[in-house]
C-alpha cells in the first residue's frame, strides 16, 4: 500500500528529495541527493546590491578624479595638455553615463505599475539626487577648466613686508606673469591699468611696470590688460591692502638734493562741513626730535642731503583745541637709474615761486627717442624734448617725462614744482661786491660776486640759483661766485618764510671784458733761501682782439735766463740767497704791445740752530763722550767744538775724554756761508775716586 508523500523542507539550502520507487521497490532507508539553489529572484538580488556596490565605488573614484582636475587647472603655462584632454574626455563621458542613467531610471519608474504616486515620488526624488550633483560637478570641473588663468602682479616697491602707510606710492611688475606669456609664445605690446577697479584705464605704458599713489588707506584692486601682439588679451591682478594713512610725501622716496613736498591738506577733511581748521603743523624732518618747521600751511617742503633712512613726524594743532601726530619712515635714495643716458634741465633751477609760475623743461640725451611725453601735474600735458608750462594756481605739482627712444628703452624721469602764496620784502638790500645796483651787477672777468641780502623780516630762510656761473663757492645766504666768460647771466635769490610763503628776485649779471691786466701768482709767496718758486701768469688779460705771443720774465735777481727771456705764462726759478727781489712779467701780444706786471718777492734767510747731544753728562775720570750734532738746523760751513779743557775740534759729531776732575762747559759754533753764527752749549761733570 502506497503512503502520501511529504515534502521535505529544504535545510541551509540543501533539498532532499525521494522518488516513489525508493519505497516500492526497496526497503532500506531512501538515499539523500545535494545541490545549489537556482532561485532566480535571489540571484537577481545579489547581483543587483553588488552593482550598486560597484557604481557607488566608480562614482567616488570620478568625483575625486573631478576635484583633481579642479585643482588643477587651469594652468598659467599650458602645461599638462594631456592630462586635460584626458579629463575633459572622461568629464563629458561621466555627463553622458549620469544622463543615460537619469532617463533610463526615470523610464524604468513611469512603468512600474500597481505602485502608488508616494514611491514613485520617492524613488525619483533618490534617482535625481545621485545623478544631478555627479553631471553638476561635471560640468562645472568642464567650465573651470577652460576658464582663463588668473595672473598676479608683484609689488616690486615697497619691499615685501613692509607695512603700506597711505599715501605711498607702489610700483607694480609681473616678471612671473611675463614668463608664462613667453612660454605660450605671446609678445606684450602695451600695458593698460586700473588702479581703483571702476573699469577706467588710469594708465597706459609700454613697459611692464607702473607706480600708483594710494592717497587713503582701503582695499584697492588693482588690474593690468595686457594687449599681445596677436590682438589677444591677457589679465593680471592684484588686491592692494593699505591698513593706515599718514601724510603725504611727494615723491614717495625723496631723491637726495632735490625738494620732497610734505602735505597733511588731505588729512583736514576741509569737504565736511563745521570741520575745524589747522592752525599750525609742526615738522620734524629728521627724527632728532627738534621741529624744523613750524608753520600754519598744510604743504611745506624740505631738501634732504644725505641717503638713508629717516623718520618724519608732525603735529597738527586744530581749531577746535585737538592735537594729532603722524609718524612714517622715508627712506632718501638716489636718481633712478635710466636704461640710458638722459637728463632732465629746468629753468629755473629750482621749482619754486608764485602764481604765475613759468618753467622750462629740457630733455637732454644722444639717444634717438621716438616719444617724448609730459604730464604736468595740474592736469595738462604735452609732448616734445624741450617744452614750456605756466602754473597758475597754488600747489605742490609733479612733472612726469616719460621717454621711449626707437629701441624701445623707456625712460622716466620728474621734478617737483611747488607754488606758493607771496612774500613781501619792501626792505631788501644787499651787502658785498659788486655793487647791486637795482637788480644789475656789473664787472669785468673773471668777476667775483659776493653778496649777502639783508631784510629786518626774522626767520627768513635764503637761496640762490646760479646757473652757468663758472664757479659757485656758496648759496647759502650769501652768495659767492666766480664768472669768468663774458656774457649776461641771470642769478635768482629765493627768500622763504615759515609758513613757506616765497619771494623770487632776479639779478642780470653783465661780465664785461677787461682791460689788458698782467696778472701773475709766486708759490710760495714767501719762501726760505734757497728756495725754488713758481710763477703763472695765466690770469693775464688782453684786449678783445688781441692774442698772447709770450711772456718776458724779470726774476730781480740779475740771474735772466734765455727761457726767462721769451717764455710761456709758467715758469720756475732758484733763489739762493735771502733778499727782496723786483718780480716783473712782461706780455707781448701778437700786435706788437706790450702790457707789464711787477710784484715783490721777499726771500727769507734760512734758519739756523747748533744743537748737539752729548752721550753722557756725567762720570767718573777718564771720562770719553760722544757729541752728536746730528739735530743742528741749517747749512752749516763749519763747526767749531770748545770742550773747556783747552782742547777744540771741528769735526762735525766729534769724541773727547775728559781726564782731571771738574765741571767742563762745552760750546758748539756753527757758522753758515753767509758768516751767521750759532752756539749751543751743554755742562759736562767729571769725578775722581
Amino acid at each position: 500500500m502506497m503512503q502520501d508523500q511529504k515534502p521535505q523542507a529544504p535545510l541551509d539550502g540543501i533539498v532532499l528529495s525521494r522518488s516513489p520507487e525508493d519505497f516500492i521497490q526497496k526497503a532500506e532507508p531512501p538515499s539523500l541527493s545535494v545541490e545549489f539553489s537556482s532561485d532566480p529572484s535571489k540571484r537577481i538580488h545579489l547581483f543587483a546590491k553588488a552593482a550598486w556596490i560597484i557604481l557607488i565605488l566608480a562614482t567616488i573614484v570620478y568625483i575625486g578624479f573631478a576635484l583633481y582636475l579642479l585643482s588643477h587647472f587651469p594652468r598659467q603655462d599650458g602645461s599638462d595638455a594631456e592630462l586635460k584632454n584626458i579629463g575633459m574626455l572622461v568629464l563629458l563621458l561621466g555627463i553622458a553615463c549620469s544622463s543615460l542613467f537619469g532617463i533610463v531610471g526615470c523610464m524604468r519608474i513611469a512603468l512600474v505599475k500597481n505602485k502608488n504616486a508616494r514611491i514613485k515620488i520617492g524613488a525619483l526624488f533618490r534617482l535625481v539626487a545621485g545623478v544631478l550633483p555627479v553631471i553638476a560637478i561635471s560640468g562645472f570641473t568642464l567650465v573651470s577648466m577652460n576658464k582663463e588663468p588668473t595672473f598676479f602682479l608683484q609689488v616690486l616697491s615697497p619691499s615685501s613686508g613692509e607695512l603700506l602707510v597711505a599715501p605711498v606710492s607702489v610700483t607694480f611688475g609681473m616678471q612671473d606673469s611675463l614668463a608664462i606669456f613667453e612660454k605660450l609664445g605671446l609678445v606684450p605690446l602695451k600695458y593698460q591699468w586700473d588702479f581703483t577697479g571702476d573699469g577706467i584705464f588710469d594708465q597706459e605704458t609700454f613697459d611692464s611696470q607702473a607706480t600708483f599713489i594710494a592717497s587713503r588707506s582701503g582695499i584697492y584692486p588693482i588690474a593690468a590688460t595686457v594687449t599681445m601682439t596677436n590682438g589677444s588679451f591677457k589679465q593680471v591682478g592684484l588686491r592692494l591692502i593699505v591698513p593706515r594713512e599718514s601724510f603725504f610725501l611727494e615723491p614717495a622716496n625723496p631723491i637726495v638734493d632735490e625738494p620732497a613736498s610734505f602735505s597733511i591738506e588731505h588729512l583736514l577733511n576741509k569737504n565736511v562741513p563745521n570741520a575745524p581748521t589747522l592752525v599750525k603743523a609742526q615738522w620734524d624732518f629728521d627724527g632728532d626730535g627738534t621741529i624744523d618747521t613750524d608753520t600754519s600751511n598744510a604743504t611745506v617742503s624740505y631738501t634732504y642731503r644725505r641717503l638713508g633712512p629717516v623718520s618724519v613726524s608732525v603735529t597738527i594743532a586744530l581749531s577746535n583745541q585737538t592735537q594729532t601726530s603722524y609718524q612714517r619712515r622715508i627712506e632718501i635714495v638716489k636718481p633712478q637709474e635710466q636704461p640710458f643716458p638722459i637728463t632732465l634741465d629746468t629753468e629755473p633751477a629750482t621749482l619754486l615761486g608764485t602764481p604765475p609760475f613759468g618753467a622750462v623743461f629740457t630733455l637732454k640725451t644722444k639717444e634717438p627717442i621716438a616719444n617724448a611725453s609730459w604730464d604736468f601735474g595740474d592736469a595738462k600735458t604735452g609732448e616734445g624734448l624741450r617744452i614750456a608750462h605756466v602754473y597758475s594756481t597754488v600747489g605742490t605739482f609733479t612733472v612726469n617725462a616719460t621717454v621711449r627712444s626707437q629701441s624701445g628703452a623707456t625712460a622716466k624721469l620728474s621734478k617737483v614744482v611747488r607754488i606758493t602764496n607771496p612774500l613781501s620784502l619792501p626792505d631788501l638790500s644787499f651787502q658785498g661786491s659788486p655793487e647791486v645796483n637795482g637788480n644789475a651787477i656789473q664787472g669785468e672777468v673773471p668777476l667775483v660776486v659776493d653778496i649777502t641780502p639783508i631784510t629786518s623780516q626774522p626767520l627768513i630762510s635764503f637761496a640762490w640759483d646760479a646757473q652757468n656761473a663758472t664757479e659757485v663757492l656758496a648759496t647759502d645766504k650769501s652768495f659767492h661766485a666766480v664768472y669768468r666768460d663774458i656774457g649776461r647771466y641771470f642769478l635768482d635769490l629765493i627768500a622763504v618764510d615759515p609758513d613757506q610763503n616765497v619771494f623770487r628776485r632776479r639779478l642780470i649779471i653783465n661780465a664785461k671784458s677787461p682791460e689788458s691786466v698782467v696778472r701773475f701768482t709766486m708759490d710760495p709767496a714767501t719762501p726760505t733761501a734757497p728756495a725754488t718758486v713758481t710763477f703763472d701768469a695765466s690770469d693775464t688779460f688782453v684786449a678783445v682782439g688781441e692774442e698772447i705771443t709770450g711772456f718776458v720774465w724779470d726774476y730781480g735777481d740779475g740771474n735772466a735766463t734765455n727761457e726767462s727771456k721769451f717764455s710761456g705764462s709758467r715758469i720756475t726759478h732758484l733763489y739762493e740767497s735771502p733778499g727782496t727781489y723786483a718780480i716783473g712779467v712782461t706780455v707781448q701780444t701778437t700786435s706788437g704791445k706790450r702790457y707789464t706786471g711787477t710784484q715783490t718777492l721777499v726771500v727769507k734767510a734760512p734758519i739756523i740752530d747748533a744743537c748737539f747731544m752729548p752721550s753722557r753728562t756725567s762720570g767718573k775720570g777718564p771720562l770719553g763722550v760722544f757729541f752728536d750734532s746730528s739735530c743742528s738746523a741749517g747749512e752749516f760751513e763749519s763747526m767749531l767744538w770748545n770742550f773747556g779743557d783747552g782742547a777744540q775740534s771741528d769735526q762735525k759729531s766729534p769724541t773727547h775724554v775728559f781726564i782731571a776732575e771738574g765741571k767742563y762747559q762745552v760750546t758748539l759754533t756753527a757758522t753758515t756761508k753767509d758768516g751767521r753764527k750759532s752756539q749751543k752749549t751743554s755742562t759736562i761733570t767729571v769725578t775722581i775716586e
